[in-house]
Parts: structure tokens; C-alpha cells; sequence
């Protein structure tokens, strides 16, 4: 007797003595089992997929014709199994704690560390919301087609009559219902058809049958004459508006920051710097106001009466519109296809200049924007950085904070520094960005897919450096005794070119090399300007008045009650009140005089930020 719990090739052999048959027949015979085996089964998981979640026998072949096997059609009756709960609903469900798990197990710091500051972008850059948009697009470009062809039936062959309100609901709501088991069922198809746009519009086709739609006319219209290139530049340009609107948010946050300090801080004085010295005396709100203003007039292509729009496009594989023209060589489609990019995609149709792609010009020129901006947060940052270090602006920390593992004393300006570097890496990742998606080969390459869906990463990082600016920014207040303790250090040279311009406004022509001959050295005493001008009243070269003139500008950046020493020694309550007198200071009347148009303009950019706000603000959803 054989035993046929013996490894195959040895029940072969066994088979060979006892039987008259070859070993070819032999290995015929347990194909021919091992087919039906595997029909048997692959009949039972379909047929639970027909009578549990109605799918049809034309979806069932349908999948069969993309190649599906055994095991994705087993994988597919797992994932109909999940319950109905969209991506949000999934997240929303974990714990706290799981959050935290599944950040700490991710690769990189956008969905890592950081994931906090670009939570929103799950539904933006993901892989889930690509497929949720070409879903979208399928479903639109049907329902867009059967009405053109409903309207204009000048062949009925494709489509008899237009989608009922009814139907066109149902079909809606395959993408606006869209959930996790629709994402996994596409990532099954696509294990097969090695193509996301065609697993795509698969799914749709059967989703549709679900709803009761017919799965042949679904076949025969979906991706009618369309190319993969007109479903992913108009689902990646709305993706792209939904990132410039989180963009333009956090911006106008940022601007909104500034904004509040440079009203806070109208009139707070310090000393300004130009090549890294000391130059004139400026004010805290002006500095604030400024970089609110530089925002703005660099931010200038987003903030135009009209919202910038990306370009979206439907014209073929090669720009041309060769199938579709093949087809219907009289009808003109292009109001159906402008219909679906302006409308449903919220895009600007471009019906010239297009290859495979669009040209991607203003997805480049919101490029450069957020490059370009990024270059005035840079700035921002380093400003910030560079006063924490002069001493005049002082970090606040809250008790249990540290700011170095080893020095106690210290309070690094480490969101400044991170924001620094994460603005010079997302600018660096843009331009190759740029480059493959404008200087495709000839009509067009994949080499743009991929860089579409890495393009969203330079957004985030440019959007994590923003909120950590704007995080550091709250934590850094005045340091009055600092910024007095610098005015009077360096006063007699920053009030220099005012006393300048103000003598030779009083006839003294020379006065620039005379006054330069007294401030050009490393410390200048207020005695010696005063000796000045004093000399110049005995030479009659200028009369009293002026001499009082000249005097009171240079009081006002005087410590001429030498509160900043008497501060450094006194008693706490002493400090208190010593510090209300150098505040006192800080605000003299007679330096409005060495501050020229700061106030004004600084009332004025402030009126700005607003309005920059509410236009960056319009791209939110």
C-alpha cells in the first residue's frame, strides 16, 4: 500500500512502479486536480462576494480579466469585511497613546515628530487621498460625458441618455462616501494591474454595479478617451490648492504674529544695524512690521483681487485630444472639459501649451513664492536668533523647562535655529522639484508622477518651520535694560547722522567730516559731542538753539541718571521700580526726532498685515 502522506516526488516514483501510467501523465493528472482545488475555491470566495456584498458576475469577470487570483480575490473578501469607516473616523478612534506609538515608529520627521504641525496633510498628500481624487475625476468625467452625449446625441452608441439626478447622487457618492475598504480594494486590484490610475477606475466600475448602476455601460464610458496624465494633473492640482491653502494659513498666522508685536512694541527703541554695527536708533514695532510687509510684497502672486489658481488640464495623452477627436471629430468638447477642471477641481483650464502634462507654470510660480517668502522667514529667524544673542529680546520659559542638558543657564533660541534649517532644506528640495515637472522629455515622462507626490513634502517642512517661528516668537519679550544698555553704549555714534543732516540743514556745511572726525572709533563719551558742539557756539558757527537742539537729541540716548548701574545693584524691589524709570526712558519724546518716518510706517504696515491676512486666508478650504 502507498503512502500518500509521502513528499510529492516520492509518491511519484511509488505512483511509477504501480501503475502503468508515466510520470508525465502522473504530473497531468495532478495539475488537473490541483486546478479544480483551486476553481473550486476561488468559485466559493466569489460567489460569497456576489451573494454577501453584490458584486455582480460582470464585476467578478471584470476582475478576473485584470489577471486577479485566488489570492487577491480572498484578500478582497477580507477588506469587504472592515467596517465602513472612512480615514478620519479611523484616526479619530485611536487612542492617545497609539497616536503617540505611531508617531515614534514613523520614518521621518513630517510624519514623525513633527506630525502635529501638518496633521491636515493626511487628507492632502496621502496615497488614500490620491485615490479618493481619481475616483473623484472618474466619476465626474461619466457623468460630464453621458450629459454631453445626452444633449448633443449625434452617436448614441456610447451613451443612450444622460445619468438620472438619481444616479448621478449614487455615483457621487462613491467618492464623497469614500472609505478605507475603497482604498484597500484598489490596492488589491493594483497588485494585479501594476497601474493606480487603471485599479482605480476598476473599482469604480464595480462600486457603481453595486449601487445598481450598469457595470457594462460603466465599462465602456469610464476613462472614455482619457489619459492618466488628464485624471492626475487636475486630482494633484486640487490637492495642491487644499497644501497652498494650509500654506497660505499658517503665513497669514505668522503675519498675524507680527503684526501683534509690531502694535505691542510701536515705540519701544533699539539700536538698528547695518553690516553688523551699530547705524541709527529704530524702533521694535518697525522691525516686526517690516518683515509683515516684506511677506507681503513677496507673497504679491497670491494676493491679487482674484484667487491664484493652479492649471488644470483634459486634453490627452499627448495635448492634443487624439482619441477623443477620433471619436466625435464634430463635437467640441471643451466646455464639458472646462466644466470639470473650473468647477469640480477648482483649477484654471488651460487649453494651450499642454503635452502629456500641462506646462505646471503655476504650480512653479507658487513654488517660488513659498521659496521666496521662505527667504523673509529666514531672515525673520536669524533676526530673531542674532537679538536673542545680542541680549534684547529675552526668552521666556516656563518653570521645568530647559534649554541646554548641561549649562542651567541657558535658554537657546532652539525653535528659531530648527525653523532655520528647515527653511534652507525645503528651498533646496524645490528646484529639482521645478525642473522635473516644467523640462519633461519631449511630450512627457513619468518622472513628474513621482515628483508630484513628493512635491507636497517641501510645503510641510516650509509649513513646520513657519509654526515653529511663530512658536518661538511668542516666547521672546523686550529686554528693556538690555536695549537702554545698548542705546547708551553706542548713542552719541547712532545719533550721529541726524546732528549731521540737522547741522547742515543750519548752514554747517562741513558738518559730516567735522562730526566724523569725533564718532569714527570704537567708544565715543557723550562729553565729546557735547565739547563739539559747544566749540561750534563759541566759533560762532551755530547759535544757542541749535546747540539745544543738538543737545536734547543726545540727552535722549543718555543714561543721565546712570539707572542702568544703579539697577544692576539694587535690591529686587528696588529693581522694580528702577525698571518702570529705564521703560520711562526707553519712550523719551526727543527721540521721536532720531526715529524719522518708524511710527508712521509702522502704523501704516500694520493697517497692511490685516489685509494680507484676509487675502492669504481665502485659500482655506
Amino acid at each position: 500500500m502507498i503512502n500518500q502522506e509521502l513528499p510529492y516526488e516520492e509518491l511519484v516514483k511509488q505512483l511509477e512502479q504501480h501503475t502503468p501510467y508515466s510520470r508525465e501523465d502522473l504530473e497531468k493528472v495532478e495539475q488537473e486536480r490541483l486546478q479544480q482545488v483551486y476553481n473550486e475555491k476561488l468559485k466559493g470566495v466569489t460567489d460569497i462576494l456576489m451573494r454577501e456584498y453584490n458584486f455582480s458576475d460582470g464585476s467578478i469577470s471584470f476582475l478576473l480579466d485584470k489577471s486577479l487570483r485566488l489570492g487577491e480575490f480572498a484578500f478582497l473578501y477580507e477588506a469587504m469585511q472592515i467596517p465602513n469607516e472612512g480615514f478620519a473616523e479611523r484616526r479619530e478612534s485611536k487612542s492617545r497613546l497609539e497616536t503617540i506609538l505611531d508617531r515614534g515608529d514613523s520614518e521621518e520627521i513630517t510624519t514623525g515628530r513633527y506630525n502635529r504641525y501638518i496633521d491636515s496633510f493626511k487628507d492632502i498628500s496621502s496615497e488614500q487621498a490620491l485615490i479618493r481624487g481619481r475616483m473623484k475625476f472618474a466619476v465626474e468625467y461619466v457623468i460630464a460625458l453621458a450629459h454631453k452625449m445626452g444633449l448633443d446625441p449625434t452617436d448614441t452608441s456610447l451613451v443612450e441618455k444622460s445619468f438620472t439626478p438619481e444616479e448621478e447622487t449614487k455615483l457621487r457618492s462613491i467618492y464623497k462616501n469614500f472609505c478605507t475598504k475603497d482604498y484597500i480594494a484598489a490596492k488589491i486590484i493594483e497588485r494585479r494591474t501594476n497601474h493606480d490610475i487603471v485599479a482605480a477606475n476598476t473599482w469604480i466600475t464595480i462600486r457603481a454595479q453595486q449601487l445598481g448602476l450598469d457595470d457594462n455601460l460603466m465599462r465602456k464610458i469610464t476613462h472614455f478617451a482619457r489619459t492618466s496624465s488628464d485624471v492626475n494633473t487636475n486630482v494633484t492640482g486640487e490637492l495642491y490648492m487644499a497644501a497652498i491653502g494650509e500654506w497660505t494659513s499658517t503665513l497669514a498666522d505668522l503675519v498675524y504674529e507680527f503684526e501683534k508685536r509690531a502694535e505691542k512694541y510701536l515705540d519701544v527703541t533699539y539700536v538698528a544695524e547695518t553690516h553688523g554695527q551699530d547705524a541709527q536708533l529704530i524702533t521694535l514695532g518697525h522691525m516686526y512690521a517690516n518683515l509683515a510687509e516684506q511677506i507681503k510684497l513677496h507673497a504679491k502672486p497670491l494676493l491679487g483681487k482674484d484667487i491664484f489658481r493652479l492649471d488644470g488640464k483634459i486634453a490627452g495623452a499627448i495635448g492634443t485630444d487624439v482619441d477623443m477627436k477620433a471619436a466625435f471629430p464634430d463635437i467640441d468638447f471643451n466646455p464639458m472639459y472646462k466644466e470639470i477642471v473650473e468647477n469640480i477641481f477648482g483649477l484654471n483650464y488651460v487649453k494651450l501649451g499642454n503635452d502629456q502634462d500641462c506646462s505646471n507654470a503655476s504650480l512653479a510660480q507658487s513654488l517660488d513664492t513659498m521659496v521666496n517668502v521662505g527667504l523673509v522667514m529666514k531672515k525673520a529667524a536669524t533676526d530673531i536668533w542674532i537679538y536673542a544673542s545680542r541680549g534684547i529680546l529675552a526668552k521666556m520659559t516656563e518653570k521645568g523647562e530647559s534649554g541646554s542638558s548641561a549649562m542651567p543657564q541657558k535658554t537657546n533660541p532652539f525653535f528659531v535655529e530648527g525653523s532655520e534649517a528647515l527653511i534652507s532644506i525645503y528651498m533646496v528640495m524645490i528646484n529639482p522639484i521645478k525642473e522635473m515637472m516644467v523640462a519633461y522629455r519631449e511630450q512627457g515622462d513619468l518622472r513628474r508622477s513621482i515628483t508630484k507626490r513628493e512635491g507636497f513634502h517641501p510645503v510641510m517642512l516650509s509649513i513646520i518651520a513657519m509654526k515653529r517661528l511663530i512658536g518661538e516668537l511668542k516666547k521672546y519679550e523686550p529686554n528693556i535694560v538690555a536695549l537702554e544698555s545698548e542705546i547708551y553704549h553706542a548713542g552719541p555714534k547712532i545719533i550721529s547722522s541726524a546732528i549731521n543732516t540737522y547741522l547742515r540743514e543750519q548752514g554747517v556745511a562741513d558738518a559730516y567730516d567735522k562730526i566724523k572726525d569725533v564718532v569714527m572709533k570704537p567708544r565715543v563719551q557723550p562729553g565729546e559731542i557735547k565739547e563739539f558742539i559747544d566749540g561750534m557756539v563759541n566759533d560762532n558757527i551755530i547759535n544757542e538753539d541749535t546747540a539745544t537742539n543738538v543737545k536734547n537729541m543726545l540727552n535722549s540716548v543718555m543714561d543721565t541718571e546712570c539707572n542702568i548701574d544703579k539697577f544692576y545693584r539694587a535690591s529686587p524691589e528696588e529693581q522694580e521700580k528702577l525698571l518702570q524709570k529705564i521703560t520711562e526712558a526707553n519712550k523719551n519724546e526727543d527721540r521721536k526726532a532720531l526715529l524719522g518716518n518708524a511710527i508712521v510706517q509702522t502704523e501704516q504696515m500694520i493697517g497692511n498685515a490685516g489685509q494680507t491676512q484676509a487675502l492669504l486666508r481665502r485659500y482655506k478650504n
